[in-house]
């Protein structure tokens, strides 16, 4: 039985969250762009786009299971090396079919990595529940930031092939640190199927309330990936390459903002509780899509996205902890669902977001701030939200 964590054990932990979220935060704002070097067509390229989306809905509910099946250990090894693998073959495909394969083979593996992460985040927590997943997901939000950021400029440098080695190299070297983890306890906690369903509903309202919160959190993010650079460039406020640029600054500015929120809202769940996190995330996130929309100039959206990433952080945070309060038997299920969620909200809010992009700025950003004020449905279960260890 593995005790209180080690430094060591929460560094490498850490470096497996930031490894596991650097790929696909990396692939977003280029994989269509590789489709079309590949000689897709620009349909063709959209689908490769939202292929990994697709896989990675119903593959994340068997992911979660399968996690709390064969321990987080194993699954988070298995997911980070399938990552690594994922990203040379990307290196290696040759035309847009085998493209597509990968993105396949990419999803169902990389649907691995989260669920065992977050459930072994939990585990590894102790008493202060808040801080010790606010540790472990700061990385996740760097590696959101870093990855979104900096795929054009290292593609552009290194080239693509290049560039999708050097992220598999990452990845494998987490999932090697990876197999030094001590087992714990909770890796034994399989109760067979029925376990995993009574544990979900021996948590009920906790994780209703936590895939709640993601879900809105996820529709405003998807509203903003879908509709903020188009609508920009459709209302003639800034051109195609200056909208694309704010758009990417915002978001990758949003993550770092998070990064350090993630910290500061955990020990505020700590010591007041979550659910003064989601009340304040709530109104941050809103107010930072309404100072975007009162003033849609390139210093407006990326100071409107910046206080956003307050709410990013807080409401991410608040939805873990509410999510990972099933207890360790059907914790990973849970957590999976979690991320069925993310990926559901964005494919809501991204296509609205585009159909919202002819009329402007101002309706993408005003529904988001919408969306947003929702996640307050959920505060009085994260009041009262029990944090079993």
């Amino acid at each position: 039985m593995a005790g209180r964590p080690s430094f060591f054990e929460r560094a490498v932990m850490a470096f497996a969250g930031f490894a596991g979220i650097l790929d696909t935060s990396f692939l977003i704002p280029i994989i269509a762009l590789y489709a079309l070097s590949l000689g897709a067509t620009t349909a063709q390229a959209g689908f490769i786009a939202a292929l990994y989306s697709m896989v990675a809905i119903p593959a994340s509910v068997v992911a979660g299971v399968l996690v709390d099946r064969f321990g987080r250990k194993r699954m988070l090894v298995l997911g980070l090396l399938w990552d690594s693998l994922s990203m040379t073959l990307y290196a290696l495909a040759s035309n847009p079919l085998q493209l597509a394969l990968v993105r396949v083979f990419h999803a169902l593996g990389g649907s691995l990595v989260f669920p065992a992460f977050i459930a072994r985040s939990r585990e590894v927590s102790g008493e202060r529940v808040g801080l010790g997943l606010g540790l472990m997901l700061a990385p996740v939000a760097l590696a959101i930031a870093l990855g979104s950021g900096f795929a054009g400029v290292t593609t552009a440098r290194l080239g693509y092939r290049a560039s999708f080695i050097m992220v598999a190299l990452i990845l494998a070297v987490a999932g090697i640190l990876a197999l030094t983890l001590p087992s714990r306890p909770e890796e034994r906690a399989w109760r067979g199927l029925r376990g995993v369903v009574g544990g979900i509903r021996e948590a009920g309202s906790n994780v209703i309330a936590g895939l709640w919160v993601i879900l809105v959190l996820y529709i405003a993010l998807g509203l903003i990936v879908g509709g903020l650079a188009t609508s920009l460039v459709e209302a003639g406020i800034m051109g195609e390459r200056e909208a694309r640029l704010v758009s990417g600054l915002s978001i990758s500015l949003s993550s770092l903002v998070a990064t350090a929120f993630f910290l500061i809202s955990g020990l505020v769940a700590d010591r007041f509780g979550a659910g003064i996190v989601l009340v304040y995330s709530s109104i941050a996130g809103a107010l930072g899509f309404l100072l975007a929309a009162f003033k849609p100039t390139a210093v407006g959206v990326v100071t409107g996205l910046a206080v956003f990433g307050v709410g990013l952080a807080g409401l991410m945070l608040v939805s873990t902890i509410l999510v990972s309060n099933a207890p360790p038997r059907s914790r990973g299920t849970s957590i999976g669902l979690q991320q069925v969620l993310n990926i559901v909200g964005v494919v809501i809010g991204a296509p609205v977001g585009g159909v919202l992009a002819g009329v402007g700025p101002e309706p993408v950003l005003l529904l988001a701030s919408l969306a947003f004020t929702l996640a307050l449905i959920a505060t009085p279960y994260a009041e009262s939200s029990k944090q079993p260890s």
